[in-house]
């Protein structure tokens, strides 16, 4: 009889030997746990990652896993949680752009807290967390990006099945128990795309549940609780029920698993905003250096998006034309792109509430206009700028492809950069510096305590 998707997925997950790794997939790994780790810090001092903070708290608990930002350890399942939170709450977390998941925000949390409570090795918990990304992607790359066109978030959905995998791998599960583990997971997997119509906080919320479920669903698994081993491809499971009457290549799952690596292609952010507004505001910069744009002599701006994109970051339109919150700024195509003319550098700060209501933005805003580009594949995420100035002067560029992936890598400086950046103004250089080693050297740690301990 022919395995289920879930039992090829539990066989890769526990047969996968460190040794197998190519160096490239574990240094590229390193970089997403330290780009992960950042953002964390820099969430952990945030409105959004206080409140977080405070709740996991308030529920106690046995002291399990470390919680960046506190000094207290609290049970494993409800560290991911707030971590996965503080790792997507800033939108600054990397994107595997054909499935459209944030893997990273989602398990380098999950790997962390498991790992820690089960006192795995640096390279166990690596290889787990490779798993876990490989698995998250490719649970997601059939649906490209129908789950966001249907309402649902590909994060939260995928994410659930992975943070299962890691968990399960590092709890030491057979491939029983891990079949059963996933098949509950189909019983948790939630996220609406509504809170971005709305402008709420709670897409925040999604990776760090995720996480939180699949932690669950592997201790539910141990206590011999039974999951469908059929829950991706049966009459009631994820695709046909998230995705019914949608055609779909299932087989895209295991396409060249184990040789041809999907995790060279999540792409980090360089800046703190939806990944679909990164190849604009790359056009935007380039634009700027080239010509020396004098924004108060802008006429139109008109972007070029894909229909994905514009689900999500111009629709509905009248509502991105007027954010009302630095979350909601993250989100709406003429506010990013205006930012970026007018101050050039787009961080933390200028997402903020800070410059919502500034007049200058407000009215640059007025005059952008956006298009769908048919040729344009949501998987690229690519983006189109064009200016017209008040003399006549049209001005246009266009980027095919969101850098990021194996082709068009973003540099370990880079990563480093953005890393010191999130981290100095709270941890201080040295500490910085300290976790950064800590993170290059991470197979070879016998314990991940002394890099909690820093997080902490």
């Amino acid at each position: 009889m022919e395995k289920t998707i879930a039992e090829k997925i539990t066989r890769f997950s526990q047969t996968l030997d460190f040794d197998a790794i190519p160096a490239p997939v574990l240094e590229k790994t390193k970089d997403l746990i330290l780009d992960t780790l950042g953002v964390c810090v820099a969430s952990s001092k945030m409105d959004f990652g206080q409140g977080i903070l405070d709740l996991v708290q308030a529920w106690g608990g046995t002291p399990e896993s470390g919680l960046i930002g506190s000094e207290v350890k609290i049970p494993s399942q409800n560290a991911a949680f707030a971590n996965g939170v503080l790792g997507h709450g800033l939108d600054y977390d990397d994107t595997h752009t054909e499935s459209v998941v944030h893997p990273s925000a989602c398990l380098v949390p999950v790997a962390l807290a498991v790992g820690e409570k089960t006192r795995r090795s640096g390279e166990e918990i690596l290889t787990a967390l490779v798993v876990g990304l490989e698995v998250m992607i490719r649970i997601g790359m059939p649906a490209l990006n129908r789950f966001h066109m249907r309402g649902f978030h590909t994060t939260s959905i995928c994410g659930t099945f992975a943070s299962a995998v890691v968990a399960g791998r590092l709890m030491g599960l057979d491939e029983e128990k891990m079949n059963h583990a996933l098949g509950i997971s189909g019983s948790f997997t939630s996220g609406l795309l509504e809170c971005l119509s709305y402008g709420s906080w709670a897409k925040r919320l999604h990776a760090g549940w995720a996480g939180l479920c699949g932690i669950i669903t592997t201790q539910l698994a141990q206590l011999l609780y039974t999951g469908p081993i059929t829950i991706f491809e049966g009459r009631l499971g994820l695709y046909n029920s998230f995705l019914k009457s949608e055609q779909m290549d299932l087989n895209l799952i295991f396409k060249g698993l184990g040789d041809e690596w999907e995790i060279l292609n999540i792409r980090p952010k360089l800046y703190p905003c939806c990944h679909y507004l990164q190849a604009s505001l790359d056009c935007v910069d380039f634009m700027q250096k080239e010509h020396s744009i004098d924004y108060k002599k802008i006429q139109q701006i008109n972007c070029k998006v894909s229909e994905g994109a514009a689900n999500i970051v111009c629709n509905p339109w009248e509502k991105k034309l007027d954010p009302q919150t630095g979350y909601d700024c993250r989100f709406s195509l003429p506010y990013a792109v205006s930012l970026k003319f007018i101050k050039k550098r787009v961080g933390l700060d200028e997402f903020s509430e800070k410059y919502l209501q500034e007049p200058e933005i407000r009215h640059l805003m007025e005059k952008v206009t956006y298009e769908i580009e048919p040729s344009f594949k949501v998987k690229d995420m690519p983006g189109a700028i064009g200016v017209i100035l008040d003399d006549g002067t049209k001005l246009e560029y266009q980027i095919d492809q969101v850098r990021g992936d194996k082709n068009h890598p973003i540099s370990r400086e880079e990563i480093l950069e953005k890393f010191n950046r999130n981290c100095h103004p709270l941890l201080g250089k040295e500490k910085a510096e300290l976790i950064a080693e800590q993170v290059f050297s991470f197979e070879y740690k016998e314990s991940i305590l002394d890099l909690i301990n820093q997080l902490r």
